[in-house]
This record gives structure tokens, sequence and C-alpha cells, in this order.
């Protein structure tokens, strides 16, 4: 174990993202910035942890993209995990990932990472009290990556059927609409990365507007750069505007411009791959910002998938 005690922690902060949306890159900047530890997914696989729910044997692809789909699929044993986090309790090599020198261990400032906290953000920020910045990034564009990233695990191993199970949940609840949705397009890995991505989303976005956590855009920190943090007034550092690549960054991409990081996604994806990505987009988180939805001339309401 690798440990700060909470009592000499001053500033901490959560980054939480869809997978490929920049929070490594975030999560350098703000350690740079701040002098601060860092924790780097403490629920990974990587890291020797899991969600208790998880109890099921599941391919590594399946249970790497698992997230608790509500604060009630959250165990005790996983509040304890998450509480220690939040004070930089991790395991060695993941909490060592992005240090620079040795001597940031005994930092009083923390910045924690996650990739599978979207359906949970508020119940984290009601309990802990930590200011959380969520990034989003195109859908697509993360489609894109995932497709070039020379990984252990990739979205086409992925089975929601693995993961989630309607017997575990009781029918009427978030978390069993999220998981009948989640499974109801369990089709291919491009269904699978927009319906989870759009529903992680959707729920992240409720916390954002009632002030729960802080939305910043991967296309936004790209083009203008990371100096727009500064704007969240959550932290007593000055963030430069650098534009350093992030250690997981896919290789020959550091170079690309602004414009064609933005952009080439456009020309990595077939049209029916960026078909499937707007339609699931639109269909399941309308107010999505990339992909937007035409009005229904039934005037259904779509707000039931929370």
């Amino acid at each position: 174990m690798d440990y700060v005690s909470s009592p000499n922690l001053r500033n901490t902060l959560l980054v939480n993202g869809f997978w490929r949306s920049g929070t490594t890159w975030l999560q350098q900047t703000l350690v740079d910035a701040m002098d601060a530890k860092s924790l780097f997914e403490p629920f990974s696989p990587a890291a020797g942890h899991q969600w208790d729910q998880l109890g099921r044997p599941v391919s590594e692809a399946s249970r790497n993209v698992y997230m608790p789909l509500s604060d009630n699929c959250l165990t005790p044993r996983d509040r304890i995990k998450l509480h220690l986090a939040l004070r930089g309790v991790g395991t060695h090599g993941c909490t060592h990932f992005l240090r620079h020198s040795g001597n940031r261990a005994w930092s009083r400032a923390l910045v924690v990472k996650f990739t599978q906290l979207g359906f949970v953000l508020d119940e984290v920020a009601d309990t802990h009290h930590v200011p959380i910045i969520h990034i989003r990034r195109n859908p697509a564009a993360i489609y894109a990556s995932f497709k070039e990233t020379d990984w252990s695990w990739r979205f086409e191993d992925v089975r929601f059927k693995q993961t989630y199970s309607l017997q575990d949940f009781t029918k009427g609840t978030a978390e069993y609409e999220r998981a009948d949705t989640l499974l109801r397009f369990d089709k291919s890995p491009v269904h699978r990365l927009a319906a989870l991505w759009s529903l992680s989303e959707r729920a992240a976005q409720q916390s954002i507007i009632s002030g729960k956590a802080h939305l910043v855009r991967y296309e936004d920190i790209v083009g203008q750069g990371p100096g727009i943090l500064n704007r969240l007034n959550i932290s007593s550092v000055n963030i430069a505007s650098n534009d350093t690549a992030s250690p997981v960054t896919n290789s020959g991409r550091e170079t690309l411009t602004v414009t064609e990081r933005l952009n080439d996604w456009k020309k990595r994806l077939t049209r029916s791959e960026i078909d499937c990505i707007k339609s699931v987009s639109k269909d399941l988180f309308p107010d999505n910002g990339y992909f937007q939805a035409l009005p229904s001339p039934l005037g259904e309401d779509r707000s039931k998938i929370g």
C-alpha cells in the first residue's frame, strides 16, 4: 500500500471521465500545476481492485469497463475503498504512475483519477465533499481512439451480459433501467461504447447541472489550452496552457495540429460506425452537445432513462 495520511492532505481533486477522453492528460496537468501526489484509477483491475458487485467471472475487457449503475450498487466495501482512495491510499504501482520525483509521495495535494464514476458522481460529491472535474469528449473520437489503442483489453471483447443482469436489480429503479438499456445495445463494439458513453454522460450531466461536478470538454482544452481550467476556480494554483501529451497518448498523435486532433476521427471511422454513434447518442442522451436529436413529432419523453 502507498499512503498519505488524511490529516496532511489540504487539497484534493477528483478527475472523472470516459476512457480515452483525456483523463490522464488532465490529471497530469493538474498534478504538475499543484505539485501533487497522484492516484491513478484505484478501481482498475490493474490496481488489484474491483467493484464488489462484479463477483461473477467475466472477461478482462468487461471487467475493465464495468461501472456501478447507481449509488445503490455500491457495497460497504466499495465505499471504504472510495474513502481511502480520496485520502491517498492505493496500490503502489498505480499511485506512482505519474510522479516525476519521489518526494511527491508526501505532497499535501492529491489528484485522483477515475473512469467509472459517471453514474455515482452525486453520491461521491455528497459523501466526500471534494471538487470533481468531469471531462467529456466526442464519443466518435473516443471510438476512433479505442480502435488504435494498444491495450490488453478492447471494446471488441466487452459483453454487457457478463457484467449486468436484470436479476441483480429491482424493476423500476434507475439501475434496472440503465442495465436494461445497456443489454439492449449489447450488439457490437460501437453499439456498446455509444450506449455506455451516452448513459454515463447523461447521469454525469445531472451532477454538473446540480453543481456537484464541473464540466470541461476535451475539445475546449485542446483548442484553447489547459489554462482554461483556471476559470473553474477550484484550485489556488495557476495552470499553464501547455500542450504536453499524456503518457497514454496514442503513438504518432503527439505532433498533430489542433484541427487534426479534433477531427481526424472522421477519416478513421466508417460511415456506418459514425451513423451508429450518432443514432445511439441522440437516442439515449439527446442533449449530448455533439450530435443533437430532432424533436419527436409525437412528443415522446425519454427522460425515464436516467
